[in-house]
C-alpha cells in the first residue's frame, strides 16, 4: 500500500521484473516515493505474495532490507550489509565481501537485498566496496536500489550485461487518475486539474494536498493549496530541494523565478554568471522539479518558484522589469517571439510587445501555438493598447471569442473594416489571409455564413494557392470541413478534414491538429463508423495530454467527440459522469451549434437512464438556456426538438405533441439559414416517434422510410441506423413483417461491427417484444451467428437495467455466442437434453416435468429456430453453439 492505501501495481510488476533481471535502481528526487515503493515490494515477497517473473518455481530464502544513510565508515558498512545479508561478521572487509557472495551462491534459492539512500555513501571507499558488490553479485542475489541524486555505480556495464532495470522519476510520478483516487472518487476535474498543475505529479505533494482536503478546509485555505502558496507546500519544498542547493546555484534560480522558462546562457548574458560543474549536476538531478526540457530549456515547479518568489521579495519592481526588458530583447533576437512578447508585456513595455507581435505575424503565429498562448499574452496587456493596435484588435477579438462570447469578438473585428470591407489599417497591419481567417473563424461560432456558395468560394481560394503554402491550405480545408458537415456532404468533410490534418502536420502544430481529428471523429459518427471515430479520438485524447492538457476547454471538446461513440457502444454511465464535468468548460469557452447540439442530446439521453426524466429535461434547459446567451437559434430549434423525442420517451405524448407544435414554429421563425439536414432528420424521427406513440403507425413509417432513402442516398448512417431501427417496430405494427426483418438486418448490420447497441437498447421493452416476435416468424437459422449474439445482448437488456460494455468475440471463436436473450433458461436446457439424443420421456423425468410441457417448450424453440424437426433444431442449435457454456 503507498501513499494512503493507493496501490500501484504497475510499478511493483515493473520492480519485480527488474529483480527477476537481477539488478533495479529507483532513482528519482525526493517525495516520489521510492523507500515506499521498495518498502511495499519488500513486504509483499516476505509475505510470499510478490512473484518474480520467469522465477516462479524458485524460492526466495532470505529478504532483507538496509539503509546507508548516516553510515560513516567501510568497516561499518561492511558490517550493516553483513548483518542485513544474515551472515556472520568477519573481520576483512575485502574478503568479508568476496566470502559473503560466495556464501550466498550456496543457498537454496534467492537472496534479495534492498538498500535505501545509496547517494547518501559519502567516502570513496564505499563506493567501491559498493560497486565490487554490484558487480560481483552471484546470481542468487537480487538487489534494488534507491537514489535521489546519480549514484557512482556502473551502470553502464551492468545494462551492457543485460541485468539491469531502472525506475525513473516518469515511472513514478502521478498522473491524473491516481491523483484523483488520492483524493477521493468522488473528486471532480474541478478540484482535480488546479492540484495537477500545482503537483505536477509530485507523490509528497500530491499526499500532502489530500491530507489537506481530507480535512475539510477552510475557504482561504483551500484557496492557498490551489494556488500552490499553502505552508505544508512550501515548507517541504524548502525542506527537501532548497536546502539541498548551492548558494551560487540558489542565487541564479531566484533570480531567475520570474521566467516561465529560461535557459543557462540567458542567465549568463543576464548577468546572473555561470555554474560550477557539481552544480550543474544538481540542476540534471534535480529533474523534474527543475523540468529539463529540449535544447537546454529549464522550468521551475510551480511550488519551488512561488518559494523563490517569495525570497525576492527585496527585489524592486523596476529592478524586476528591467530584467524582463532585457529578456524581452534576448529572446526576440533567437526569434522566440512568445516568450518575447511576454516578457515585453511584463517589463510594462506593452509598446515594444506590440511591435514583436507585428513581425512575427500577428495573431497567426499564436494561432498555430494554440489558444492558451494567444490568451495569456493578451491578458497582460490593458484595453487601451489592446484598442490602440489593429493586430492586438485582431488578437483581442480571438480570444474573446473563443472564451465564447463571439459578440464581442465580432465587434471588435468589425471595428477593423468600412463598409463591410478591411479599413486600410488593419491591411497595413495584419495581412488579408489571416483577417479573413479570423472573421470565418468567428462565423463558425457565430453560425453563419456557412452555404454552399461559401464552400465552392473556399474550394476555389484553395485551388489558386501552391502547394507550399500549407498554413493557408490548411485552414482552408479545416473551414470546409466544418461548412460540408453543416450542409451535410459528409464524404466531402472528410475529405477536407484529411487534407486540413496533413497540412497542420507539414506544419507541426500539434492544436490545430488535434482539431482536425476531432472532426474527423465527429464525421465518422455521422457516417455510421464508429470504430474509426474513436480512433481518431482518440489519438486527439492522447495529442492534448501530452502537449495541450492544461487546456481544459480543449479537453471538453475531445471527450465530447469520445463520449458520442462511447455512447453508441453502451457506456452510458460513464457518457453521463463525463458530459457532466464538460458542461462548464463548454458553456464557458470555445464551442459551437453542433458541438453544444451533441452536448445536451446525449447528457439528455444518459441522464435519462442513470437519473431520471427531470435530470434529463434539466440539460434540454441549458441547451435552450445557452442558445439565448449566444444567441443561437438553430441550437434553440434543436433543443425544441430533443424534447419532444425526450417527452415521447417519457410517455407524456400531451406535452410531446405540444413541443413539436413549438419545434415547428421556431424552424419557421429561425428561416432556412438556422435549418439544417441535422435538425430536419431529428424532426423527422422525433415526428414519427410521436406519431408511433399516437397509434398512428403508418405516417409513421411513411416518415422513416422516406428519411432511410435519404440518409442512404448521403452516407448519412447514423441516421440512417436510427430509422431503420424505429422502421423495424413501425413496420411489424403495420403487418409488412418482411419489411420488419429486412430493417432489422439491415440496423444489424450497420452497428455490429462498432459494437454498437445502444441506439437498440433505447428503444426498449417495445424493441426486444418486436425482435422476439421476428424470430418466431423467421427463424434464427436466417441470421448469422454474429447477428444472433448481437441481437442476444440487445435483447438481453431492459428498461432500468445498468448499461454495460460488452467485449468484442475473440477472433479464435468461430459462431455465436450464447443466445441467452432470444432462448429461455428453460428452453436452453431442454434444447441441451434434445442434442443429446435425449426423448421426451427422457426429458420429462430428467427435468422433473410433464410430457406435455417438454413439448410445449420444443414447440416454442421450434418456432424460434425456425425449424419443424427435432434433427433440425440440432443442427441449428450447434451451428449457432445454443448450448455452449460460456
Amino acid at each position: 500500500m503507498l501513499f494512503s492505501s493507493i496501490e500501484r501495481p504497475y510499478l511493483l510488476s515493473k520492480l519485480a521484473a527488474g529483480l527477476a533481471r537481477q539488478i533495479v535502481v529507483l532513482r528519482a528526487p525526493p517525495g516520489f516515493g521510492k523507500t515506499a515503493m521498495m518498502k511495499a515490494a519488500y513486504e509483499r515477497l516476505v509475505e510470499g505474495t510478490l512473484i518474480l517473473p520467469g522465477l516462479h518455481e524458485t524460492t526466495v530464502s532470505h529478504c532483507s532490507w538496509l539503509n546507508v544513510s548516516g553510515i560513516a565508515s567501510p568497516e561499518r558498512f561492511v558490517s550493516e550489509l553483513l548483518q542485513s545479508l544474515g551472515l556472520a561478521a568477519m573481520t576483512d572487509k575485502q574478503d568479508a565481501l568476496m566470502n559473503a557472495m560466495e556464501a550466498i551462491a550456496r543457498r537454496d534459492g534467492l537472496t534479495i537485498l534492498f538498500i535505501d539512500n545509496i547517494d547518501e555513501i559519502d567516502t570513496g571507499e564505499q563506493h567501491r566496496l559498493l560497486e565490487r558488490l554490484i558487480l560481483s553479485a552471484p546470481d542468487k542475489l537480487r538487489v534494488a536500489f534507491s537514489s535521489s541524486f546519480p549514484a557512482q555505480l556502473p551502470l553502464a556495464r551492468l545494462k551492457a550485461r543485460g541485468v539491469l532495470a531502472e525506475l525513473t522519476v516518469r515511472d513514478l510520478e502521478f498522473g491524473r487518475s491516481e491523483l484523483r483516487r488520492l483524493l477521493s472518487r468522488g473528486a471532480t476535474s474541478a478540484l482535480v486539474d488546479p492540484l495537477m498543475e500545482i503537483t505536477r505529479g509530485w507523490p509528497a505533494l500530491a499526499q500532502l494536498a489530500a491530507g489537506i482536503m481530507a480535512g475539510n478546509p477552510a475557504e482561504e485555505e483551500r484557496r492557498a493549496l490551489l494556488a500552490g502558496t499553502h505552508a505544508d507546500l512550501t515548507d517541504y519544498v524548502r525542506e527537501t530541494v532548497i536546502n539541498q542547493l548551492s548558494p551560487a546555484l540558489l542565487s541564479m534560480l531566484r533570480r531567475l523565478s520570474p521566467f516561465l522558462e529560461f535557459r543557462l546562457d540567458l542567465a549568463s548574458d543576464l548577468g546572473l554568471g555561470n555554474l560550477p560543474k557539481d552544480d550543474l549536476a544538481m540542476l540534471e538531478a534535480m529533474h523534474p522539479i527543475i523540468e529539463n526540457g529540449q535544447n537546454g530549456w529549464l522550468s521551475l515547479h510551480p511550488v519551488l518558484r512561488i518559494c523563490l518568489e517569495r525570497d525576492t521579495a527585496f527585489v524592486s519592481e523596476e529592478e524586476k522589469k528591467s530584467l524582463h526588458r532585457q529578456a524581452a530583447a534576448w529572446f526576440a533576437t533567437r526569434a522566440h517571439l512568445e516568450r518575447a512578447v511576454s516578457h515585453a508585456a511584463q517589463s510594462g513595455d506593452f509598446h515594444m510587445a506590440g511591435e514583436i507581435i507585428g513581425k512575427a505575424g500577428g495573431v497567426d503565429i499564436f494561432l498555430r501555438a494554440g489558444h492558451q498562448v494567444l490568451e495569456h499574452l493578451i491578458d497582460n496587456f490593458p484595453p487601451e493598447i489592446l484598442h490602440a493596435s489593429p493586430g492586438l484588435m485582431v488578437c483581442y477579438a480571438v480570444v474573446l471569442s473563443k472564451r465564447g462570447n463571439a459578440a464581442a469578438g465580432r465587434e471588435r473585428l468589425d471595428i477593423l473594416k468600412h463598409d463591410g470591407e478591411w479599413s486600410a489599417a488593419a491591411l497595413a497591419a495584419v495581412d488579408r489571409s489571416v483577417l479573413d481567417h479570423i472573421d470565418s473563424l468567428i462565423d463558425v461560432y457565430e453560425d453563419r455564413r456557412m452555404s454552399a456558395a461559401e464552400a465552392q468560394r473556399l474550394e476555389r481560394a484553395a485551388a489558386a494557392l501552391p502547394p507550399h503554402a500549407t498554413w493557408e491550405l490548411a485552414w482552408l480545408f479545416n473551414h470546409l470541413c466544418i461548412i460540408y458537415t453543416r450542409t451535410g456532404e459528409l464524404e466531402q468533410a472528410r475529405r477536407a478534414a484529411l487534407k486540413a490534418l496533413g497540412y497542420y502536420r507539414e506544419e507541426k502544430t500539434p492544436y490545430a491538429q488535434v482539431f482536425m481529428l476531432i472532426h474527423l471523429g465527429l464525421v465518422s459518427t455521422l457516417t455510421g463508423e464508429f470504430s474509426a471515430a474513436l480512433q481518431f479520438c482518440r489519438e486527439a485524447e492522447e495529442l492534448v495530454e501530452r502537449v495541450h492538457w492544461t487546456d481544459r476547454n480543449l479537453l471538453a471538446i475531445v471527450h465530447l467527440a469520445t463520449a458520442d461513440v462511447l455512447y453508441q457502444q453502451g457506456e452510458v454511465l460513464h457518457v453521463e459522469q463525463t458530459l457532466t464535468e464538460c458542461v462548464e468548460p463548454l458553456i464557458r469557452g470555445e464551442s459551437w451549434v453542433d458541438l453544444f447540439t451533441r452536448l445536451f442530446w446525449l447528457l439528455a439521453r444518459s441522464r435519462l437512464q442513470v437519473s431520471g426524466f427531470d435530470a434529463a429535461a434539466t440539460a434540454l434547459d441549458k441547451a435552450e438556456e445557452v442558445a439565448v446567451e449566444r444567441n443561437l437559434p438553430r441550437l434553440k430549434t434543436a433543443a425544441a426538438i430533443m424534447r419532444v423525442d425526450l417527452l415521447v420517451r417519457a410517455g407524456m405524448i400531451e406535452s410531446a405533441t405540444q413541443a413539436m407544435e413549438r419545434a415547428k414554429s421556431l424552424q419557421q421563425a429561425g428561416g432556412s439559414d438556422n435549418w439544417t439536414w441535422r435538425e430536419a432528420y431529428d424532426l423527422e424521427i422525433a415526428a414519427a416517434r410521436l406519431a408511433l406513440a399516437q397509434g398512428q403507425t403508418l405516417p409513421a413509417l411513411q416518415t422513416l422510410e422516406t428519411l432511410i432513402v435519404s440518409a442512404k442516398a448521403s452516407g448519412r448512417a447514423y441516421h440512417r441506423m436510427l430509422a431503420e431501427i424505429m422502421a423495424v417496430q413501425a413496420s411489424w405494427k403495420a403487418g409488412r413483417q418482411q419489411h420488419a426483418f429486412a430493417y432489422l438486418q439491415s440496423a444489424i448490420a450497420l452497428a455490429r461491427a462498432h459494437e454498437a447497441t445502444q441506439l437498440f437498447t433505447d428503444e426498449g421493452h417495445d424493441l426486444a417484444t418486436t425482435l422476439r416476435a421476428i424470430v418466431r416468424r423467421f427463424g434464427l437459422k436466417v441470421f448469422s451467428p454474429d447477428a444472433v449474439e448481437f441481437m442476444s445482448r440487445i435483447v438481453g437488456h431492459g428498461l432500468g437495467r445498468q448499461p454495460r460494455t460488452v467485449p468484442p468475440l475473440r477472433h479464435n471463436e468461430d459462431g455465436a455466442a450464447h443466445a441467452a436473450g432470444l432462448l429461455s433458461s428453460r428452453e436452453i436446457t431442454v434444447l441441451k437434453l434434445l442434442s443429446e439424443g435425449r426423448s421426451n420421456k427422457e426429458i420429462a423425468r430428467d427435468l422433473g416435468l410433464s410430457e406435455a410441457t417438454v413439448k410445449f417448450h420444443l414447440k416454442n424453440i421450434y418456432a424460434k429456430l425456425g425449424v419443424s424437426r427435432r434433427g433440425m433444431a440440432v443442427s441449428v442449435s450447434k451451428h449457432l453453439k445454443l448450448t455452449e457454456r460460456e
